[in-house]
């Protein structure tokens, strides 16, 4: 199905227990506890406790956790200057 608009991404926390990201996604690696997506030139890794994957669609993704307990966001930019330390 193709868009009449071009709309971009988006990610919401809500609650400190659901992520939801809107737009185009990979989801990299999926465990009992974490989520890493990558989203343009993002990388957002999630952690918390007791991990449910609620929606997993071409663009719409939502993780419940009980509770978030680490959020990372990081980007290429981010990973390059790490290897360059």
């Amino acid at each position: 199905m193709k868009r009449l608009f071009q709309t971009g991404s988006s990610v919401t926390i809500e609650d400190f227990a659901s992520l939801r990201i809107n737009g185009p996604y990979s989801l990299l690696k999926l465990g009992p506890d974490f989520a890493i997506i990558s989203s343009g030139e993002y990388r957002i890794e999630a952690i918390g406790t007791d991990l449910t994957v609620e929606t997993l669609s071409e663009e719409v993704a939502v993780f419940t956790f009980t509770s978030i307990t680490t959020m990372n966001v990081t980007t290429g930019a981010d990973k390059e200057a790490e290897r360059n330390a």
